[in-house]
């Protein structure tokens, strides 16, 4: 989903695209139809429309994807609409995202100078508000935008609000001359953009009325211009592909006993440590060429001369998707603390209750703790929105990490959390039961689950080199 709409950023060296003067008006009442495959496979089909309304250009998107997850078909609807201005900065906009019991929307507009949002996630909407003295954009418009132009050539940002991160941030945007390319069996002349997020470049092909006949993410999708007919007609997925398993990274060796790992140290191939948060109370970095991490779940050692984070307090506060705030997680989190007084206690009693009552199921969503307190049911990513949002509102620091955890032979993207207790983060599992997490799991970012689209810049280039790992049973040494 990251890979529709991406958050994205930029330093401060390149021009604002947006103070380029406009050259011509590009003619609006367009629309396209996309393949959307994954490593070759489609998993599903978009459509775009631009017109031209007493309102400003409205901007559609639309997209079904049909995702098999561990032998499930999984059913993910996007709905996009957008109303820009004559500059194409947003002025009003929707977005809908729906995949079996989970449903998000999120409503913005832009009012003196300010974009005001709605988040719906269940009964009680969240507001938040960001500035926008200078006007926002829709990554969907860049193309149009650039149209309007005369696509100059050079590198670009572009202030941008990504709806699936929410959060305001620059793109970063390269156009390059126009280049043959065939698509579809039909051959146009466009030119390339190359499209920076978060580290993670995507390739666009426009064409002179600004729409796009191609499209190259991350991690092997790509959408390719075609017609109506043939988007709308999805195959049936081969029963043997998984999206997981295609996404997952391949390691050396195979690791027995993989729960009950205490101890990994392990090489990482295809990363860049900058970016990354790597280092942690319970992972170092022992070299940085060859990139090497030791991972363990020993108990914490307090040192009492270390110094309290001083972004603590970050990990106490409530987020548009982890309402720590919010009465119902309040009130479920007292319910299941009780009288315990020990944070330790606290944290191990609210990890058994997320593992106990949350049904272990694959799901697409942007992962709101209060809508999976109600539906009670997914995958890591709720696991860890609702454990963090219950431990932060009995007063237990506690962070999202992202990364990587054995299984089956691979390492498989995961989410868990980390708790801050006796002056260090220990890392638990409510997903798998485990408190600490074993050593398997590699950490690679932390925050929240706007984090999520760094991990694009590894995904399908990360590969895993064992070196050693020590279980409860016994000590393993490969060569």
């Amino acid at each position: 989903m990251v890979l529709v709409y991406n958050q994205n950023y930029a330093g401060s060296q390149v021009s604002n695209l947006a103070e380029y003067r406009t050259v011509t008006e590009i003619e609006a009442g367009t629309q396209r139809w996309f393949n959307v495959t994954l490593n070759g496979n489609k998993i599903g089909y978009a459509m775009t429309s631009y017109n031209r309304s007493i309102l400003g250009y409205v901007f559609k998107d639309y997209s079904l994807l049909r995702m098999p997850m561990a032998g499930v078909l999984r059913e993910v609807l996007l709905d996009f609409y957008g109303v820009v201005d004559n500059d194409y900065s947003i002025k009003t906009f929707t977005f809908g995202l729906t995949s079996g019991d989970y449903s998000t929307d999120i409503l913005g507009s832009v009012k003196n100078g300010f974009l005001d949002i709605e988040v719906h996630t269940g009964e009680k909407p969240t507001k938040l508000v960001f500035p926008a003295t200078d006007g926002l954009y829709l990554p969907g418009m860049v193309s149009y935008l650039l149209a309007s132009k005369g696509f100059p050539q050079g590198e670009f940002k572009l202030a941008s609000f990504d709806p699936f991160a929410l959060a305001v941030s620059n793109l970063i945007i390269s156009v390059g001359p126009k280049e043959q390319i065939e698509v579809d069996g039909n051959s146009y002349e466009a030119y390339r953009l190359i499209v920076t997020a978060s580290g993670v470049s995507s390739t666009m092909w426009a064409i002179d009325d600004g729409s796009v006949v191609k499209e190259e993410e991350a991690a092997g999708m790509e959408l390719t211009l075609t017609t109506k007919q043939s988007a709308l007609n999805i195959p049936d997925i081969n029963p043997d592909w998984d999206i997981l398993k295609s996404l997952a990274v391949k390691v050396d060796k195979e690791l027995e006993n993989p729960r009950e790992i205490t101890y990994m140290k392990a090489q990482l191939v295809g990363i860049e440590p900058a970016g990354f948060n790597l280092q942690d109370d319970f992972q170092d970095v022992i070299s940085t060429d060859p990139l090497v991490l030791e991972i363990s779940n020993a108990p914490c050692q307090t040192d009492l001369d270390k110094a309290e984070p001083e972004n603590l307090k970050t990990y106490l506060q409530s987020e548009s998707f982890v309402q720590s705030d919010d009465p119902r997680i309040i009130r479920q989190a007292k319910l299941i603390v009780g009288d315990i007084d020990d944070d330790s206690l606290k944290a191990l009693a609210l990890a058994e209750w997320v593992y106990k009552n949350i049904e272990k199921d694959y799901a697409v969503s942007l992962p709101s703790a209060v809508e999976v307190l109600r539906v009670r049911r997914g995958d890591c990513n709720e696991h860890s929105s609702l454990y963090t949002a219950l431990a932060r509102s009995v007063g237990i620091p506690t962070k999202i990490c992202l990364g990587i955890v054995y299984n089956e032979g691979m390492f498989y993207y995961h989410a868990w959390p980390a708790v801050y207790l006796n002056g260090c983060w220990q890392p638990i599992d409510p997903t798998l039961n485990q408190y600490p997490a074993d050593a398997t799991h590699i950490k690679l970012l932390h925050g929240s689950f706007d984090a999520q689209a760094s991990l694009m810049r590894v995904v399908g280039k990360l590969e895993i080199k064992m070196i050693d790992y020590k279980t409860s049973l016994n000590l393993t040494s490969i060569q």
